[in-house]
């Protein structure tokens, strides 16, 4: 599968050095062969909404990615980043990242190492460490804006003109230094640990035109945000976004990639986006939604963010116990009783009213179709086939797995039909994976895996070579990155070789794997046997080789002496 959406070929596939030098059949020498026949081999899958900014300084080998076939990320989405940041600013950089992304700054702060200032030292700090996947980088809106505005860039204070000149000249440093675009959150639903929102959500339409002038003046570059309304905070947050997008998107040039999804509460709305990025399109404007493969929205499990037992109104005083007293306690039928029947005082509503019973799915050992919320999945459907309170089908299922199992509560892409149609439309990018983020709240870094074994093998919505398209030349080319994301001669050699009949998630695991050994959630996956990056092998047998042929990936106007 070649990644331009071809159907395939059966074809050897020759490697020199980290480029491929012959796609067709081959009878020269060979110094290593991996036997393919049978197997799918693809291009190294390009996620481009990462937040691995901090964790690939720690651990270089980025195996919650490798995993899944990745082999290039994109890291500084959502606006927020580590760069650029003066020395008296990366508290305030830490603390927001924690807050936005659930990243503890604890761990930030032990692990990174603060080499650089700007942006180009980030990169070039980058540079210096080797690293299992190629990295590349937009230039954040929150650190960029404290940069030049100091403390006053923190809150919702107009820039002057000397900080709005301070600002585009960075931009334009940035982008010398190959930064791939610039990123921006506007969604009030991301906050700091205290409540704040982050440095640009607020930002005046002067200042967003400033940023378009920028990568115009460039000529290179994506436009990432998550727009007003991407939280679900508003339904018709992405039309007042559209406003300003749409003459800055035709005046640019640029790519836009907008963060979309459908809102538990706003069905639809996801439908009113891609009608006006098809608009735009028409008007020569390149707006392009970034979409999720599979729902998104909250894991549930004992040691992370949200315990099973906070679903339930009266388990007050069961929460913080240990493992062990928590199972000794709930073998009590009294107290489960009592704990099933605190849910009548709130009318099914859990976690504050953010949901409802019927949101609540198990999560088994049922690989990708574990993931299938099909209402009929849900405990309450459980629960009127077992003829059990919803309630007390937790409760079961808490004990029958020992307290090691998980829920997750979709609060995104809740019905699987709607992503679908998401990821077919012409005009969407897939992404949202988040790699990085969200350590005790979710975990979506899986989204190849399941793109591949879930909707083209299982529900045959998607046929292979578009699935494989998706995840490589199609990200590749909007992001500026020639010879990635596909197979042919003279590309870089990054490829996987993929078992499809055995393709499938493992299910979430809690590592502490963070630099103070904090939680981290963490997925893995069967049926990859071998991802190579740069012409090295990199994972193989679903063993990782320890190799670290990654390099940092830079726009095609960077000087090639930094290229």
């Amino acid at each position: 599968m070649d990644g331009t959406g071809r159907p395939p070929v059966e074809a050897d596939v020759v490697v020199a050095g980290d480029h491929i030098v012959g796609v067709g059949a081959y009878t020269g020498p060979v110094v290593r062969e991996i036997d393919a026949r049978g197997k799918v081999v693809t291009p190294g899958f390009v996620d481009v909404h990462t937040h691995l900014d901090a964790q690939i300084i720690w651990d270089p080998q980025a195996a919650v990615s490798v995993e899944h076939g990745v082999t290039s990320v994109v890291v500084g989405n959502c606006g927020v980043g580590f760069a650029p940041c003066r020395p008296q600013d990366r508290d305030y950089m830490m603390f927001l990242m924690e807050g936005v992304e659930d990243i503890p700054q604890a761990a930030l702060r032990a692990g990174l190492t603060w080499e650089w200032e700007t942006f180009p030292e980030y990169l070039a700090a980058l540079a210096r460490r080797p690293a299992a996947v190629n990295v590349g980088a937009h230039l954040s809106h929150a650190p960029l804006r404290v940069y030049a505005m100091g403390e006053r860039g923190a809150t919702d204070a107009r820039p002057t003109d000397e900080e709005l000149a301070r600002m585009r000249a960075c931009i334009g440093e940035a982008l010398r230094a190959g930064a791939l675009g610039v990123a921006t959150g506007r969604t009030t639903m991301h906050r700091t640990p205290g409540g704040d929102p982050v440095p640009g959500t607020f930002a005046e339409r002067r200042e967003l035109d400033m940023i378009g002038e920028a990568l115009r003046e460039a000529g290179t570059g994506v436009f990432q945000l998550v727009p007003y309304g991407g939280g679900g905070e508003d339904p018709d947050g992405f039309a007042r976004e559209y406003e300003w997008l749409l003459p800055v998107a035709k005046a640019t040039g640029r790519p836009f990639s907008v963060v979309t999804t459908q809102h538990l509460k706003y069905p639809e709305g996801w439908k009113e986006v891609f009608r006006l990025a098809e608009a735009a399109a028409r008007e020569g404007a390149d707006i392009r939604p970034q979409v999720a493969a599979r729902s998104v929205g909250i894991l549930i499990g004992s040691g992370i963010s949200v315990s099973p037992l906070l679903l339930f109104p009266a388990a007050g005083d069961l929460l913080g116990k240990s493992v062990e007293e928590t199972r000794r306690l709930l073998q009590d039928p009294a107290l489960c009783a009592h704990l099933v029947d605190s849910f009548d005082e709130t009318n099914a509503e859990v976690l504050g009213g953010l949901a409802r019973l019927e949101n609540v799915f198990p999560l088994d050992g049922k690989g990708v179709l574990a993931y299938d919320v099909d209402p009929d999945r849900s405990v309450v459907a459980i629960g009127r086939r077992q003829r059990k309170h919803p309630g007390q089908v937790i409760l079961d299922l808490m004990l029958a797995h020992d307290l090691d199992n998980f829920f997750i509560l979709p609060l995104f892409n809740v019905d699987l039909d709607a992503a679908a149609s998401m990821l077919e439309h012409p005009r969407s990018t897939i992404g949202l994976g988040d790699a990085g983020a969200h350590t005790t709240q979710t975990c979506d870094v899986g989204f190849p895996t399941f793109t591949l074994a879930y909707w083209v093998r299982e529900r045959r919505r998607l046929s292979l070579e578009q699935a494989v398209r998706m995840l490589t030349l199609e990200v590749a080319d909007v992001w500026g990155l020639p010879g990635r994301g596909v197979i042919r001669q003279g590309a870089y050699a990054d490829l996987n070789v993929i078992d499809l009949d055995r393709l499938d998630l493992e299910l979430p695991e809690v590592h502490h794997d963070l630099p103070t050994g904090a939680p981290n959630l963490w997925q893995g996956a069967k049926g990859f046997v071998a991802t190579i990056v740069n012409g090295t092998i990199v994972m193989e047998g679903g063993t990782h080789t320890g190799a670290l042929p990654g390099t940092v990936l830079r726009n095609t106007r960077a000087p090639s002496s930094v290229r």
